[in-house]
């Protein structure tokens, strides 16, 4: 038999089978009996009389014995599934009388070692309970304690940096209040030492004045430059540019005083260095540096000024060989207020090298000193190089700039040149600086240079440029000079100035406008402000040429904003053309040399001044005449007007007629009578 499809029974099923067992043996026995009587009772009924066949009756007997046997199994199985029922519960009762025996022992192991434990080691363990809460307790209190000083640190800074805020600003505000009392202190002080009719000593004291208060806006202006770079008040402008011809600007501005102090001057670049830079920051640091060279330094002695790239930085060094500086004071160099000479001819602040440094910070460099007494100094500036600002416009990078070799003059390149391009003069004569000035407009303008006030004079007559860019301190004919001539000539009068000088006066300011120059820049500039002051030039000129040409028919000294000169000499030619008309003779040769000016000379004049070629101006002159002999001339023929204003045949003189009033000179003269 294969046992493998049998069922398993567990001892819960056998449990059951049991009450099942027990339970259905008592309806066994009476289903038993009741169907041993239901085989009689239908025995009986059957009729007793009949008596089977006795193989009938054998045969009935056997199948009740069947019967039997057969239920008598099942009870006997039943039986035995009861008493092995019976005897795994016994077996699973002692197990678990074994359990509780085996727990109970170890409950009483556990309770003896408890009994067998000293009163020291019990006091051991509690001890050592309450010191390790404790400590939790402890780190719960230090690290509450850190969060608390940490939130307190912060508010403490924040606290902090608003006062330091409200009182820069307040410094601030004051430092420029300052300014206006000491503005009319000045100017008072300037009129009474200019005042011819009071006495010398009077005019003298004002002068000492004025040089006192000189000396107060000059510390008003260090102490607002400190507080503007320790604040942070203001936003510096960042420009990307060659830091090597900037710093080049700076110490040309300074050329001529040394030239005086009879001080040898030198400055140092051996390639170009394009980076970022703050060009009022990098002007304030290297000025105090210079300015405190100079100072200490005697005469016939050196001041050298050297850039370089070391690694990712660039290096400036500023070099003198004047009395040096004792070693106690340089570590006190940069704190504010401190003077390391005690001598009362250097006069000075002691707030210039603790700006200095306060700058140099703001760049995310470092400044060192080193010094050797009655040797000399050497400070040294290291700033990071860094390329995030989008370069400066205009600027064209593969012009050769300052510290390259030197570019050759333009003028011999004229063919180069788009006619149509304006044209700009530049008179340098250092030939760096030019060629840096040329550079940052020779991508829109055609450039030309002048060395010395006699070549720019001779080149303007020769180019009459648009615009003219001169220094103002050159050997022979200084800039000023030059600014005069050209106004005194009619052929270059109404070209515009910039003139382009170091440390510049009030006086030296007014001096210039009253040479005749339009606009004033300090050297070292900053080259967007030098591109944006031109361009404003040109567009100025521009606007009144086209005003001019829109109204060239009905020009008034109401709606002409020309300058007398520039009135003068288009009343020249007017002049001038009449007269040639009237004399049939008219042509643009003849006008130019009547008006001592070369045909190209007065081409460009007219042009810059109208916006007119001699051609187009000639023509509306014309047409000026026509109009005033068609209106008083009544007796004349359009066939005799047109003879006097010099066109050879009527038709052309219908026809220009009607393109310049929109109508034919009969119709005109019907309409005006």
């Amino acid at each position: 038999m294969n046992y493998r499809h049998l069922p398993t029974f567990h001892l819960p099923q056998f449990i059951a089978l049991r009450n099942i067992g027990m339970t259905l043996r008592l309806p066994f026995a009476l289903a038993l009996m009741m169907l041993l009587l239901n085989a009689c009772t239908n025995k009986l009924s059957t009729g007793l009389p009949n008596v089977h066949p006795p193989i009938q009756q054998t045969a009935s007997l056997t199948s009740m014995d069947k019967v039997n046997t057969r239920l008598s199994q099942v009870i006997a199985t039943l039986i035995r599934m009861e008493r092995i029922v019976k005897g795994e519960r016994r077996m699973g009762q002692d197990a678990l009388v074994s359990g509780l025996l085996v727990s109970q022992n170890n409950a009483k192991h556990q309770n003896e070692l408890l009994t067998l434990q000293t009163p020291h080691e019990q006091k051991e363990k509690r001890a050592l309970t309450i010191a390790g809460i404790a400590v939790v307790l402890l780190l719960l209190v230090v690290v509450a304690a850190l969060v608390y000083v940490r939130r307190l640190r912060k508010r403490n800074q924040v606290l902090l940096k608003r006062m330091g805020l409200l009182r820069d600003n307040f410094y601030t505000n004051v430092t420029h209040e300052l300014r206006t009392p000491l503005t009319l202190i000045l100017g008072l002080s300037k009129d009474l030492h200019q005042d011819k009719a009071l006495p010398e000593d009077a005019r003298s004291k004002a002068q000492v004045i004025e040089k006192q208060g000189d000396s107060l806006l000059t510390l008003i202006n260090q102490l607002l430059d400190f507080a503007r770079v320790r604040s942070a008040v203001d936003s510096p402008e960042w420009t990307n540019a060659d830091l090597s011809a900037h710093l080049g600007m700076i110490v040309e501005s300074y050329r001529d005083f040394a030239s005086k102090r009879n001080i040898d001057l030198q400055f140092v670049a051996n390639e170009r260095m394009q980076t970022d830079f703050v060009p009022e920051y990098i002007n304030k640091v290297v000025n105090n540096l210079l300015s405190n060279a100079f100072k200490f330094t005697p005469r016939y002695g050196r001041v050298s000024v050297k850039v370089a790239r070391e690694g990712t930085n660039a290096v400036i060094s500023v070099i003198d060989t004047g009395v040096g500086i004792a070693p106690d004071a340089v570590p006190h160099l940069f704190e504010p207020f401190y003077k390391a000479s005690a001598d009362a001819s250097q006069q000075g602040t002691g707030i210039g090298l603790a700006l200095v440094r306060q700058i140099v910070d703001a760049l995310d460099g470092c400044i060192m000193v080193e010094s050797v007494p009655e040797k000399g100094s050497t400070f040294v500036v290291r700033l990071p190089i860094r390329n995030v600002c989008k370069p400066c416009n205009m600027v064209a990078t593969h012009v050769n700039t300052p510290f390259l070799p030197q570019t050759k003059e333009r003028l011999d390149d004229e063919a180069n040149h788009n006619n149509d391009e304006q044209r700009m003069l530049i008179v340098e004569d250092n030939a760096d600086l030019g060629a840096y000035i040329g550079s940052l407009f020779s991508a829109h303008y055609a450039v030309y240079y002048a060395t010395n006030g006699t070549e720019a004079l001779s080149k303007a007559m020769e180019l009459v440029p648009d615009i003219i860019i001169t220094d103002r301190m050159m050997p022979g004919i200084d800039g000023l000079e030059v600014c005069r001539k050209v106004r005194q000539s009619d052929v270059l009068n109404h070209i515009p100035i910039v003139v382009v000088t170091g440390k510049i006066t009030e006086q030296e300011r007014l001096e210039g406008i009253k040479a005749g120059a339009d606009a004033y820049i300090n050297k070292p500039f900053n080259s967007e402000e030098l591109i944006t002051m031109v361009e404003k030039l040109l567009d100025r000129h521009q606007n009144l040429r086209k005003k001019y040409a829109e109204n060239s028919n009905e020009a008034t000294e109401e709606n002409d904003h020309r300058t007398e000169a520039e009135r003068q000499f288009l009343t020249k030619v007017a002049d001038f053309t009449y007269l040639l008309l009237d004399n049939h003779a008219l042509d643009v040769n003849a006008l130019a040399e009547k008006l001592n000016m070369s045909v190209r000379q007065f081409h460009r004049k007219l042009v810059a001044l109208t916006g007119n070629t001699p051609g187009v101006f000639i023509l509306n002159l014309k047409m000026q005449k026509a109009k005033l002999l068609l209106e008083t001339k009544y007796e004349l023929t359009i066939e005799d007007i047109s003879e006097r204003c010099g066109f050879e045949h009527a038709s052309s003189f219908y026809h220009a007629f009607k393109k310049a009033f929109g109508i034919t000179p009969a119709e005109y003269r019907k309409k005006r009578g």
